[in-house]
């Protein structure tokens, strides 16, 4: 039976005027989340459209703070004060991804919408904080309420993270051979460790105690496989942050979720999802469960995704997407020089 709010089966685009001339009939938009963060991201964007910089002093005026400065610039010690933090910090780079792939999707519709090329994109996924980046393109968080939702997020999860100083993340690497995901899970209940992200064939990160990441790292070594402790605040995606998803749930059940317009591949359950109770729930469970990135990958090639462009700082999720499902292409959009790329490539 199939459960409300969620769609089951193939996804169709939609189809009408020159677009039934395209290339490709099924593209989906991924958002990348926190990670893909540098400095200087999302600024020719910014230099180039007004509407661009319209959208980041909005974001000031919610956060506080100038997100422009804080994206573009570099923090440097001087006689003046700056009243600016490390971009690196979960607090500051939550923000500052969510807004860079927003302004990013928002200059593609915008050059698309010029040049009169009639494209939809009928499904979206983002890689954990880029959940919400999908959610806020397809209309289900209004831009106030995701910009102040995501800074809620960042300060949970901060907080979760200081009152574990002791427990992080490791990236589980081997190019060659691939991982066996079974295995990996035998070996995080061996070493009381948790499967946080299931990135791709190739890659799965594990959060826990950091001395038992130290042990399960020289485990992996005997088996030619790698293991390396990630700079961040916590160990995000595990039972570990329940307290701080617990804080999410309440800002979750005041925030005013809408129907979205195009169904978002969830994290967790990888269902795609509109109905603002469904997608509450999965952003509850994002906190510490696993994100199943491959397996939201999967289901988008699975309802006929024919090619992925990547909407935001970097192309983390692009490589990701390669060492899926090499046989689907990907495109990126972050800057003036990709945007005209992926623009041409459209147009076939």
């Amino acid at each position: 039976m199939s459960r409300p709010g969620r769609f089951h089966g193939r996804v169709h685009p939609i189809q009408r005027g020159s677009e039934k001339h395209m290339k490709y009939k099924n593209i989906a938009l991924v958002f990348p989340g926190q990670g893909s963060q540098y400095v200087g991201m999302g600024k020719e964007f910014h230099d180039q459209f007004s509407f661009v910089r319209e959208i980041y002093d909005r974001a000031s005026g919610i956060l506080g703070y100038d997100l422009a400065e804080q994206c573009f610039k570099k923090p440097h010690i001087g006689k003046k004060i700056m009243h600016r933090g490390d971009l690196n910090k979960t607090v500051y780079t939550q923000p500052a991804v969510l807004i860079t792939g927003y302004a990013c999707y928002r200059v593609l519709a915008d050059t698309l919408k010029k040049r009169e090329m009639e494209i939809s994109f009928p499904l979206m996924a983002g890689h954990s904080l880029g959940e919400y980046t999908a959610l806020l393109v397809s209309g289900a968080i209004p831009f106030k309420e995701c910009l102040e939702l995501v800074k809620k997020r960042a300060v949970f999860m901060t907080e979760s993270g200081k009152a574990y100083p002791g427990a992080g993340l490791m990236a589980i690497v081997d190019k060659k051979k691939g991982l066996d995901y079974d295995k990996v899970c035998s070996l995080c209940k061996e070493f009381e460790l948790y499967i946080a992200l299931n990135n791709t064939l190739k890659q799965i990160v594990v959060g826990g105690a950091k001395k038992n990441l130290t042990e399960l790292s020289k485990e992996l070594k005997k088996e030619r496989k790698i293991g390396t402790i990630l700079k961040v605040e916590g160990p995000f995606h595990t039972p570990i942050m329940r307290p701080a998803a617990r804080k999410l749930r309440k800002e979750l059940n005041r925030t005013p979720f809408r129907i979205g317009r195009v169904p978002v591949i969830a994290n967790v359950s990888t269902d795609a999802v509109v109905d603002p109770n469904h997608i509450k729930k999965d952003l509850y469970e994002q906190m510490y469960k696993v994100v199943n990135w491959r397996g939201s990958v999967e289901k988008m090639v699975r309802n006929g995704c024919d090619l992925f462009i990547e909407v935001g700082p970097k192309k983390v999720l692009r490589n990701m997407i390669r060492d899926i499902d090499p046989s689907i292409p990907s495109l990126n959009v972050e800057d003036m020089e990709s945007l005209e790329k992926t623009v041409r490539e459209l147009a076939g």
